[in-house]
């Protein structure tokens, strides 16, 4: 199954990369290779796609406005540990993307290679549908509803792996793998309609949570991280599939 996935993949970068090759909207920088600051061109750079992106997003590459950004569906099952529970998120909107900063990204572009420090100072928003059901910590937990997550002054690292895939006369970078990790100094939960709505129940588990978050973060947080991984792994693709690699880094 892994192995036709990945031919799948392949099949279908090469149809996308074989179309015309497309160009990065002009507002857009390019940054040349053997600019001794590089490193800070590519985070400028980057700061102008977020502020497009986020607000209009691009049409020529199949990407909507990223903020908010929609997640459709995030499914975590923490089978073990302090925080046994299946959670289920849907129509996540995750707000407060076009205010993040990037800091001086370390590239390696002939390996296809990117780190870069992100802090979003204002927090983060997300809000949707929920599905819970497990244990936190001492405490069972049931219900379904409403959700508003907030994660304050958020910082973090992104890592971008690439290859190279050529198609015709043109190379391009095929995203291999997109890394997000972050921290934040505060996370408020609210879950409405907990235990079939029992509000006395609903409002002193909210207050657990909130007294807890850090430990139940830190349970959750490797599978946040994947999916916003993906998500945004996605919108890089969306890019690097469509524009050949010389025309991003001249």
């Amino acid at each position: 199954m892994a192995t036709m996935r990945a031919v799948l993949a392949l099949v279908a970068f090469l149809a996308v990369a074989a179309a015309a090759p497309k160009s990065l909207p002009s507002n857009w920088p390019r940054c040349k290779k053997s600019d001794p600051k590089f490193g800070e061109c590519i985070r400028d750079a980057v700061h102008v796609a977020v502020k497009d992106l986020s607000a209009k997003g691009a049409k020529e590459f199949g990407v909507f406005p990223i903020d908010p950004l929609t997640i459709k569906q995030l499914d975590i099952d923490q089978g073990t540990g302090p925080v046994s529970i299946e959670l289920h998120f849907k129509d996540l909107l995750i707000s407060g993307l076009q205010k993040a900063k990037v800091g001086v990204i370390n590239a390696d572009v002939d390996k296809f290679h990117f780190m870069a420090p992100v802090t979003l100072a204002e927090g983060v928003n997300l809000k949707g549908q929920y599905k819970i059901d497990g244990k936190v910590l001492i405490l069972p937990i049931k219900g379904e509803g409403a959700c508003d997550l907030q994660l304050d002054n958020v910082t973090g690292m992104v890592e971008l792996i690439g290859k190279e895939s050529k198609v015709k006369d043109n190379v391009y970078m095929e995203l291999v793998d997109f890394k997000f990790t972050f921290d934040t100094s505060r996370l408020k939960i609210k879950l409405e309609n907990l235990f079939n709505g029992n509000k006395q129940l609903s409002d002193s588990m909210n207050v657990f949570l909130n007294e807890n978050w850090s430990d139940i973060l830190g349970e959750l947080k490797p599978a946040i991280s994947q999916a916003f991984g993906a998500a945004f792994g996605d919108i890089s693709n969306r890019i690097f599939r469509r524009v050949p690699y010389n025309s991003i880094f001249l």
